[in-house]
C-alpha cells in the first residue's frame, strides 16, 4: 500500500514543529482511511475472506490521499467489483464527511478517484419547483467530524506561498 499525500509540513520548520506537522498529516490520513473503511462496509463493498486465523472484511484500498481542499483520494477496487458498487458506498462516505455528495471519477478500469467538494457552488443543490413545498434536506452526518478532517476540508494543510 503506497501513500501519496500532497500535504507536507512547512519546508522551513524543523524539530518538534515538523514532527508535530507530520503527526497531524498522518492522523488526518488515518481518519480518512477509517471513514472510507466504515463507509465501504456499510455500502456493501466489504468482502468477507476466510482464512485459518479467522474471517476478515476486505475493502478497496486507498492508494493516494490529497488533503488539500477539496479532499480527494484514489481507491483501487478489489477483483470482480465494478464502478456501480463503489458509487453505492458514496452516499455513506458523503454522510460520514458531512457533505451532501461526493464526486466519483473513473481514472482507469478498477481505479476511482473520490472527491468531497468544499465550494458551495460545486454542491448539487436541489432545484425548487413551484409545486414543491418542502425542499429536500441534505443528509446529516452520523457523528461529528474530527477537528483535523474539518480543518483539512476547510483550508488544507499547505500554507499559501507568495511567488
Amino acid at each position: 500500500m503506497s501513500i501519496i499525500a500532497t500535504a507536507v509540513p512547512r519546508p522551513w520548520s524543523h524539530g518538534r514543529r515538523r514532527a508535530r506537522d507530520w503527526a497531524g498529516i498522518r492522523f488526518a490520513e488515518h481518519e480518512v482511511r477509517n471513514l472510507w473503511r466504515h463507509a465501504a462496509v456499510r455500502g456493501g463493498l466489504g468482502e468477507k475472506i476466510f482464512s485459518p486465523s479467522g474471517a476478515v472484511l476486505a475493502v478497496p484500498d486507498i492508494t493516494a490521499i490529497h488533503l488539500g481542499p477539496p479532499l480527494r483520494f484514489t481507491i483501487r477496487l478489489r477483483p470482480a467489483q465494478i464502478w456501480e458498487d463503489a458509487t453505492e458506498a458514496g452516499r455513506h462516505m458523503a454522510n460520514a464527511l458531512g457533505v451532501p455528495n461526493v464526486r466519483f471519477t473513473e481514472l482507469a478500469p478498477g481505479w476511482i478517484e473520490i472527491q468531497a467538494p468544499t465550494d458551495p457552488a460545486e454542491l448539487d443543490e436541489p432545484t425548487r419547483d413551484a409545486a414543491d413545498e418542502t425542499p429536500e434536506l441534505p443528509p446529516r452526518p452520523t457523528r461529528p467530524l474530527s477537528p483535523v478532517v474539518a480543518r483539512a476540508l476547510a483550508r488544507g494543510h499547505r500554507a499559501p506561498t507568495a511567488r
